[in-house]
């Protein structure tokens, strides 16, 4: 199973290639990846259909990783066609209003997928086996009667959890597109920064974080991943899954805000320094 589903995935990559260099209009470009990778998860399907798992483990392992990877795409696709299809023509505030109205409706199924969606963050393997066997009951205490389920194929987890991937993916997507309708720019084009951000990277997301929480950036409209990625630009640094990091920070019992504390603290030192000199 291992081996068929890299070899698929290889060339779901190498199609989406030949198709993203084929047209640069974003609805083509759109409509055929979500055809292509049907096409792709159609032969993962019939692979599926006569395959005895070898163990729980390698059950696991499809629900939990290869399937969700696979699903997420065609999602991913399929939104992009709508969002191309559907997205306003003209104001640049109405464009904005229309991402921003997408994005609460992503978040709105985190939110209903609470439990899930944090077990993905926070990348936990512990209940793998409570979540993704074949007989594993939904998270979600909210009944979920979607159409596009499949038993044949996913488990209510691996299908939700490709949808959280695919609408995490949508969500950077968005975040893009409203910095290209901001700043003019897009985030991959801006030239790469000659300042480095010299400190830990937990004490970047702590000041992302306060940023974000004390809403001194876009009257605190920004969220925190679109402040954190401005920031990784300006400061050539890449600071993962910063999510979790935060959490970490947040559960200390003592000193949460290290980097905050010792700012104050370095700012007022130079000020008596300063104060002394004069």
């Amino acid at each position: 199973m291992k081996a068929f589903a890299e070899k698929l995935l290889e060339e779901m990559e190498q199609s989406l290639n030949q198709v993203a260099e084929g047209t640069s209009n974003e609805l083509q470009k759109a409509e055929r990846s979500g055809r292509a990778v049907n096409s792709i998860l159609l032969k993962l399907k019939e692979f599926m259909l006569s395959y005895k798992f070898q163990s729980r483990e390698e059950e696991i392992k499809f629900f939990k990783y290869y399937n969700p990877m696979f699903s997420k795409e065609l999602i991913y696709f399929s939104e992009l066609t709508y969002l191309a299809s559907k997205k306003p023509v003209g104001e640049k505030s109405k464009v904005k209003q229309f991402y921003h109205q997408v994005v609460d409706q992503y978040q709105d199924f985190f939110g209903r997928n609470h439990q899930l969606f944090i077990y993905h963050q926070l990348e936990r393997e512990d209940l793998d086996h409570q979540f993704f066997l074949k007989e594993s009951r939904p998270l979600s205490l909210i009944p979920d009667y979607s159409l596009d389920f499949d038993p044949s194929f996913s488990t209510p987890n691996s299908s939700k959890l490709a949808k959280i991937m695919a609408y995490e993916n949508l969500i950077d997507y968005i975040r893009n597109k409203l910095i290209q309708l901001e700043f003019g720019t897009d985030l991959k084009a801006v030239e790469k920064s000659k300042h480095k951000w010299t400190d830990t990277k937990s004490a970047l997301i702590e000041l992302a974080y306060a940023l974000q929480s004390r809403g001194a950036i876009n009257h605190g409209k920004s969220d925190v991943k679109m402040i954190i990625s401005i920031m990784e630009s300006s400061f050539n640094v890449r600071v993962g899954n910063f999510y979790r990091t935060f959490q970490s920070m947040r559960i200390r019992k003592k000193n949460r805000t290290i980097f905050l504390d010792s700012l104050k603290d370095s700012l007022e030192k130079r000020m008596d320094d300063t104060d002394m000199r004069d």
